[in-house]
């Protein structure tokens, strides 16, 4: 359709005049012995919220009310107009709608934009008229109805759903949507990114430790209930690992009811590890302290059990007393040596000078010393050691350090395979590291024992373990600028592998 015709001209209630020959007009307006007056209709349907235009049979209009403002700025509506001088066609048709409507007695319903440079849209109602029950219309009722206000709060509403959803989306926080039956119905994209399986319809529950499992249901019961939960539970990766995560549930209301709930999850991983750490260190400092304060005590003692021996030494000539004095000289000499080692166990921090170490001599010779260790052994216990040693592979570190180390892991994966099996060694080059590693066919570990197993005190063995070889190893390890790194399951055994740079 093409815009209307003329000057800007308000337009009001127009109407054809009382002698126009046309049944469909006497049935709006008829005479005064007829019936209702013309002013009954004329308030009727000036009430209506809507333009109103009402056609005859040849196409023309005989009555027009416009209430529209955009509609009264486009020009003047003049009774027996020819529809075509008013409205456009309806998108995508050839014929005019009114004239359609004429020839297949059927409604439409369209929307179109009205104005010049002001679009504005409407939406249009093309209703056949017909009398006395003939099946040819006689007329045509177009009722256009503004929508730009409409228009404009669904666009508001969509910049406000876009906002909130940027929002979402930008949270650092997973967040799902869930519904009475704990299925999800909705993810952001922080959600879409770290938890990939997670979809909707799927059970938000699957997707959490089963240790956790309970708590979370608790928190979503509760939820439903009007209150909001915060705990910390542990959930699954798509790698079947698990993550500690912090989980916030909040009711999801609608008209006053609760229909759903919110699941915040925040990944604490890194930050549950760094405080394990921080404890750790803690504990290290607290028994560095400790060693330092009794290898104190315990030297000054030995200097004196060491000064009197020395005296009395001296002072006899009995062979028999020499000899046991020369044995207590040796054993105390042999105590300052430990207190020494202890007092650099609790000196972390002292510079070391360190020097190149070829791994294949350390692994093998740490070997050679551990032998003993599983030589007394059962025929039915017996060890068998695999070596897998690749070349001569030069680190930087101090030799006996090390060698604590490597005999360390030995010992804990010989006591690991109390009823024999294979203990595997050996060495390579990875990047700018050199790297060994020892191996064992035992017991295997769970996942809660491999994150405690460098904390200093915590161990396995009962009585049989003191818990500090590993954490010593951890420390030397870390001292020489490498990492050590742990493999292992329940029922498949342990593999510790340390990476440390290569000497260049």
């Amino acid at each position: 359709m093409r815009p209307l015709p003329g000057p800007p001209t308000p337009v009001g209630f127009t109407s054809i005049p009382q002698s126009m020959p046309n049944q469909l007009s006497k049935d709006l307006y008829p005479q005064a012995d007829a019936g209702p007056p013309v002013f009954e209709w004329r308030s009727a349907l000036e009430a209506v919220p809507a333009d109103i235009f009402v056609f005859d049979a040849t196409r023309r209009l005989i009555l027009a009310h416009v209430c529209s403002p955009s509609l009264q700025r486009m020009g003047e509506i003049k009774v027996d107009m020819t529809c075509c001088e008013m409205f456009w066609k309806a998108q995508g048709e050839s014929q005019c709608v009114v004239d359609r409507a004429l020839k297949s007695g059927t409604k439409a319903e369209f929307e179109l934009t009205v104005g010049g440079g002001e679009q504005l849209p409407f939406v249009v109602i093309v209703q056949p008229l017909f009398d006395n029950g003939d099946a040819t219309a006689s007329g045509v009722l177009v009722t256009a109805r503004d929508i730009s206000d409409l228009r404009h709060a669904e666009a508001e509403v969509i910049v406000h759903k876009s906002f909130m959803s940027s929002i979402a989306d930008r949270s650092p926080d997973e967040i799902y949507a869930l519904n009475k039956g704990g299925r999800i119905t909705w993810v952001n994209q922080r959600a879409e990114r770290d938890n990939p399986l997670a979809a909707q319809g799927q059970r938000i529950i699957d997707f959490i430790a089963p240790e956790s499992q309970a708590a979370l249901l608790d928190g979503m019961k509760r939820a439903f209930a009007g209150q909001e939960i915060k705990i910390e539970i542990r959930a699954t990766r798509t790698d079947e690992n698990h993550r500690d995560v912090e989980a916030h549930t909040s009711p999801l209301w609608k008209e006053g009811e609760v229909e759903g709930v919110l699941l915040f999850l925040r990944d604490i991983t890194e930050r549950k590890r760094a405080e394990a750490l921080a404890s750790q260190s803690d504990k290290l400092r607290a028994v560095g302290e400790l060693a330092a304060g009794v290898a104190h005590n315990l030297n000054n003692s030995l200097t004196v059990i060491k000064g009197r021996s020395q005296l009395m030494e001296m002072r006899t000539t009995d062979e028999t007393t020499l000899k046991s004095l020369r044995v207590i000289n040796d054993a105390v000499e042999d105590g300052s040596k430990t207190l020494r080692r202890i007092l650099e166990f609790a000196r972390r921090d002292s510079i070391h000078r360190f020097d190149p170490v070829e791994l294949d001599d350390l692994v093998m010779s740490s070997i050679e010393i551990a032998w003993p260790k599983w030589q007394r052994k059962s025929p039915d216990e017996q060890i068998q050691v695999k070596p897998e040693c690749t070349g001569p592979i030069y680190v930087k570190g101090d030799l006996t350090e090390l060698r604590e180390v490597v005999l360390n892991l030995v010992f804990n994966a010989v006591d690991a395979m109390p009823k024999g099996g294979v203990l595997e060694v050996g060495t390579r080059v990875d990047g700018d590291h050199g790297c060994f590693w020892v191996a064992d066919t035992g017991c295997g570990m769970s996942a809660e024992t491999i994150e405690r197993i460098f904390e200093p005190f915590f161990t396995t063995k009962g009585d049989k373990g003191t818990g500090l070889g590993l954490s010593a190893s951890h420390g030397i390890i870390s001292r020489h600028g490498g990492e050590i790194v742990t493999f292992s399951r329940p029922g498949e055994g342990t593999r510790f592998e340390v990476r440390l740079p290569i000497n260049t």
